[in-house]
C-alpha cells in the first residue's frame, strides 16, 4: 500500500468516515491518473489503502473547500498490476471508510459521449478500448466499432461487478448485445453464471464492416449510480476450465471451453499460497481476458475425465483422495467415475461447480457395482451438491455427475473432490450493524474488538488465534475461555506512543488434536464486505471475500471506559448491574453509548444503556436464565461517542464474568383466602452456599391491593413466612407467578437471585345464612273427622243395587 502523509497538528475532526464512490473507476496499465474520491467526514486523510500490488498512491489531498466530501489522490498502474478489481480504502487520523473498486485493466480508457442513445448515432470507438460510461433512467448506450471478417469480436460489461453504492434494491442489471448495421443482433447477453448479472457477447465477424455494442439496463432502468466498464477487442472470452482447480505452486495445462473460437490450451503457473476467490486471466498480453476465469486451489492431485464416460463401464477411474474434473457438453452427456474403497470406509463428496462460476445445476449420485443408487444430493451446497458416502463394502463404487435438467454446455465445468472425513473449519468476522463488518481502529492507548464466527466440521474443541504481521505497538488477545464456542471476541490493543498508520494483517485459527499433535487444521479470518444487496435486502448480490485485514491505528480520542470488576457471581436466575465507568478528557461531555459486546451462553444484558452527558458511570442490567452454564467468561462493553461530526468506538478490558449456582432453592406451598381475609404463604428453604450475615427476601408478583413484609434470613433458615394482607376489592382468582427476589450481600456487593414460582388463590367471600325468626301459630279448633263408610257384606251390596235398578225404572 501507498500513503502520502499530512499533516499531524491539526487535532481530529472527523470520524466515521465514509467512502461512496470514486472517478475515474479503472486505468489502463502503465498509465497515471488523478482520481477524486467522493464520501463523508474525509476532512482528516491520510492515505488511502489498496489490498492488492500494482499501485502507486500518492498526493492525498482532502480540499478544505469541500468540507469532507472530497478527497483527491494520484494513482499509478505499474506495468506488471494485476488486473481486474483492486479494493481501495481511505485512511484518516480517526478511522477507515468502506472499500471502494478500482479496475486494471489492458486496454486504454476513454469516456462515453452523449448523445449516444440512439442506434443512428453511436460513439466512435477503436478495437481494444474500454470505455467508461453511465446508464440513466431509460437509457441505452450506443458505441461502432469498425472489425475485419473473421477476427474475433468480443463485448464484455462490468457493472455491477464494480460493486458501486446503490441506493436500496435499485441496483444496475447491465445488457449487452453486438449488432450489425442493419440492427441485427449476432448475439447478445444478460446474465451469465461466470459475470453474475453482468453479460459479455462474442462473435466471429461475418464480414468487413462497422459493428454496434449496445450497453442498457436489463430492464430499461438505471440512475446514477449506474457505472459501467465496457471492454471491446479482439481478446479471448472463455467461460469454463478444465480442470477447474489445482495445487498450489504447481504449473497446470488448463483448456479453456466457451471461446467463439473453439477451446484451446494454455499454460498456468498457480499461486504458492491458497488464494480466496482465485481466479486465472485467458490469453496473453492484450488478448487476455478483461476479467478471470475463477479456479479452485486444493492441495488434491487432478483426475481429468476421459471420455466416453457415460456409463459405469466406461467410468474414469479416481484414487481417494483426489479432484474429478470434468465438463458436461451436452443434454445427453453425464460423467461416471469409479473408485475403489474398503468396507465402512467414508469420504466426503463435494462437487465444486457454481463456485468456480459454472451454468451446472450439480447433482451427484452414487452407485454400487449392480446399478443401486446408494447416496445422492442435489442442492446441500447451494446449488452445488455435496454427500457423504460410507461404503457397505469392498468393492468399487461409482458417482455421477450431471445437470440438475438435463443441460450441458460449454460452460457447465465442475470439480468433484473426493476426500476422507476430516477436520475443517471456516471463521468470519461478524457484521457490527446489518451488512457492515467490523474495522480493526484502534486509537492510541485504547482497545477495539471484534467478534469471529468459528465454523467446525468433524471436529469440536478450543481454536487458538495466532496474528500474522500486526504493526509495532499493537498486540492481539484471545480469551482462552471463549476458545470452544462458537462465537469468539477477538480485542486489540495498541501502545499510549503507537505509531499512526495502517499495516495489512493476518489473523489464523488453529485446532490440534489432543492426542495427535500432528493433525492441526487452520483457517484464515475471512471478512466478507457486502456490496451489493438482492431485492426486498434478503441477500447478496455482490461479495467481497478477503483475508487481509489492515489493522489502522488512530489519534488518541477523548474518552476512555472501563468495568469495574464484579467482586460477586451473577447467580442462575438472578441479575446483576455491571458498572462501567468512563474517564473524560476536559472539555468533552457528550454521551458514551455502552453494550456488551458478547453475552455469555445463557445470560441478556441491556443493550440501551447511555452514560449521559458530563455523568462518568452507568449501570448495565444483566441477568441469567435458570439453567445458564456455570462457569467464567471474559467480556468486554463497547463503548461509543460522538467525536467531531462522526462515532468513535472502544472497549473496556476484559473482565471476568462469574456465573454460579444460586445459593438457595425455595419451594413454595400454594395458599389460599377470600377477599378482605389475610393469609399466610409459606416457604420451604433450602440453603445450597452458605452465606454470612442475613439475606433479604422479597415476595414478587403479589396481586392488586396485597401486601406484605420483607424478610430476613440467614443461612440456617428453613422456612420463611410471609404474611399477606388482603383488601375486599382484591381481585379474584389465582396468581401462579410470585417469586422470591433474594439479596444476599458478599464483600460488599448485592447477588441477587430470582426464585420462584408460588402460587395465591383469593376467593370471594362465602354468602352469610341468616335465620328467621320463629313464629307461633294460633291454636284452631279441630273439626271432628267424618265417620268412615260402612263397610256392606255382600248381600247387602246386592240388595242395594237392585233397590237402584227398581228407582230407575219408575
Amino acid at each position: 500500500m501507498a500513503a502520502l502523509f499530512v499533516s499531524q497538528s491539526a487535532t481530529a475532526t472527523a470520524a466515521d468516515p465514509d467512502l461512496t464512490r470514486l472517478s475515474p473507476y479503472g486505468a489502463q496499465r502503465g498509465q497515471e491518473v488523478e482520481v477524486t474520491f467522493s464520501g463523508d467526514r474525509l476532512d482528516d486523510a491520510v492515505e488511502v489503502i489498496s489490498y492488492e500490488p500494482g499501485l502507486e498512491i500518492t498526493g492525498v489531498v482532502a480540499p478544505e473547500d469541500k468540507k469532507g466530501k472530497t478527497v483527491t489522490a494520484k494513482v499509478k498502474v505499474k506495468e506488471d498490476s494485476p488486473l481486474g478489481a483492486h479494493r481501495l480504502r481511505i485512511r484518516t487520523k480517526t478511522g477507515l471508510t468502506k472499500i471502494a473498486n478500482f479496475f486494471v485493466g489492458n486496454y486504454p480508457v476513454v469516456n462515453e459521449k452523449e448523445p449516444n442513445t440512439d442506434f443512428t448515432t453511436p460513439n466512435t470507438i477503436e478495437m481494444n478500448q474500454t470505455v467508461h460510461g453511465q446508464i440513466d433512467n431509460e437509457d441505452v448506450d450506443y458505441f461502432v466499432v469498425p472489425a475485419k471478417k473473421g477476427q474475433r469480436l468480443t463485448a464484455e460489461v462490468e457493472g455491477l461487478r464494480m460493486g458501486t453504492y446503490f441506493l436500496g434494491a435499485n441496483f444496475f442489471d447491465p445488457y449487452v448485445a453486438i449488432l450489425n448495421e442493419a440492427r441485427f443482433e449476432l448475439a447478445a447477453c444478460d446474465d451469465h453464471a461466470l459475470t453474475y448479472q453482468d453479460g459479455f457477447a462474442s462473435i466471429i465477424v461475418p464480414e468487413d464492416g462497422n459493428y454496434i455494442v449496445e450497453v442498457r439496463d436489463a430492464s430499461y432502468g438505471g440512475h446514477s449510480a449506474s457505472l459501467y466498464r465496457l471492454h471491446v477487442g479482439d481478446y479471448i472470452r472463455p467461460t469454463a476450465t478444465v480442470p477447474a482447480g489445482g495445487q498450489p505452486g504447481e504449473t497446470v495445462n488448463v483448456t479453456f471451453y466457451g471461446d467463439v473460437t473453439g477451446p484451446f490450451q494454455q499454460q498456468v503457473t498457480l499461486p504458492s499460497k491458497k488464494e480466496i476467490d482465485f481466479g486465472i486471466f485467458a490469453g496473453q498480453g492484450a488478448a487476455a481476458s478483461p476479467t478471470p476465469n475463477r479456479f479452485w486451489l486444493s492441495a488434491l492431485p487432478n483426475v481429468i475425465e476421459t471420455e466416453p464416460n457415460e456409463d459405469r463401464a466406461q467410468a474414469t477411474e479416481i484414487s481417494i483422495p483426489a479432484a474429478a474434473n470434468g465438463i458436461v457438453l451436452s443434454e445427453t452427456d453425464t460423467d461416471y467415475f469409479k473408485m475403489a474403497m474398503k468396507k465402512d470406509q467414508e469420504v466426503d463428496i463435494d462437487v465444486i461447480a457454481r463456485r468456480v462460476r459454472s451454468a451446472i445445476d450439480s447433482v451427484i449420485d452414487v452407485y454400487d457395482e449392480n446399478g443401486r443408487r446408494l447416496a445422492g444430493d442435489d442442492d446441500r451446497k447451494r446449488p452445488d451438491s455435496w454427500v457423504r458416502f460410507k461404503a457397505p463394502a469392498d468393492g468399487n463404487f461409482y458417482f455421477r455427475v450431471r445437470d440438475q435438467l438435463n443441460n450441458g454446455g460449454a460452460d457447465f465445468h465442475y470439480r468433484v473432490e473426493v476426500t476422507p472425513v476430516s477436520p475443517a473449519m471456516e471463521i468470519t468476522t461478524n457484521e457490527e450493524q446489518r451488512y457492515v463488518q467490523p474495522d480493526v481502529e484502534i486509537p492510541q492507548g485504547s482497545r477495539t474488538a471484534m467478534l469471529l464466527s468459528v465454523k467446525r466440521e468433524n471436529f469440536g474443541g478450543a481454536v487458538q488465534f495466532i496474528s500474522e504481521n500486526l504493526p509495532a505497538g499493537v498486540r492481539m488477545e484471545s480469551p482462552e475461555n471463549w476458545a470452544s464456542d462458537g462465537v469468539v471476541p477477538l480485542m486489540f490493543h495498541a501502545e499510549e506512543n503507537v505509531e499512526l498508520g495502517s499495516q495489512f494483517a493476518r489473523v489464523i485459527g488453529q485446532w490440534t488434536h489432543p492426542s495427535n499433535k500432528d493433525l492441526v487444521v487452520t483457517a484464515p479470518v475471512e471478512q466478507h464486505h457486502m456490496k451489493v444487496r438482492g431485492r426486498n435486502q434478503n441477500d447478496y448480490v455482490w461479495l467481497e471475500r478477503l483475508d487481509q485485514i489492515p489493522i489502522v491505528t488512530t489519534e488518541k480520542v477523548p474518552f476512555d471506559i472501563q468495568i469495574v470488576q464484579p467482586k460477586v457471581p451473577l447467580v442462575r436466575g438472578g441479575q446483576m448491574q455491571l458498572k462501567v465507568v468512563a474517564t473524560r478528557a476536559e472539555g468533552f461531555d457528550e454521551e458514551i453509548r455502552v453494550q456488551v459486546l458478547q453475552n455469555p451462553p445463557g445470560v441478556n444484558s441491556s443493550r440501551s444503556v447511555k452514560i449521559e452527558k458530563g455523568q462518568t458511570e452507568a449501570l448495565i442490567p444483566i441477568n441469567a436464565s435458570g439453567n445458564a452454564p456455570i462457569q467464567e467468561s471474559a467480556i468486554t462493553v463497547t463503548g461509543t461517542a460522538r467525536v467531531g461530526n462522526g462515532n468513535i468506538s472502544i472497549n473496556t478490558p476484559f473482565a471476568t464474568l462469574r456465573v454460579a449456582e444460586k445459593y438457595l432453592n425455595l419451594e413454595f406451598v400454594s395458599a389460599a383466602t377470600e377477599q378482605g381475609a389475610p393469609v399466610d404463604l409459606q416457604v420451604k428453604v433450602t440453603n445450597l452456599t452458605p452465606f454470612e450475615g442475613k439475606a433479604t427476601v422479597k415476595l414478587v408478583g403479589l396481586p392488586a391491593k396485597t401486601s406484605t413484609v420483607d424478610k430476613e434470613i440467614t443461612k440456617d433458615d428453613a422456612e420463611i413466612v410471609f404474611p399477606i394482607t388482603t383488601d375486599p376489592a382484591s381481585p379474584v382468582g389465582e396468581t401462579k407467578n410470585l417469586f422470591c427476589q433474594i439479596t444476599v450481600t458478599e464483600n460488599g456487593e448485592p447477588i441477587i437471585h430470582s426464585i420462584g414460582s408460588g402460587r395465591l388463590r383469593i376467593n370471594k367471600p362465602a354468602p352469610v345464612v341468616v335465620a328467621k325468626p320463629k313464629v307461633e301459630e294460633k291454636p284452631t279448633e279441630k273439626k271432628p273427622a267424618p265417620p268412615k263408610p260402612k263397610v256392606l257384606s255382600r248381600l247387602e251390596q246386592l240388595r242395594l243395587q237392585q233397590e237402584q235398578l227398581r228407582n230407575q225404572a219408575n
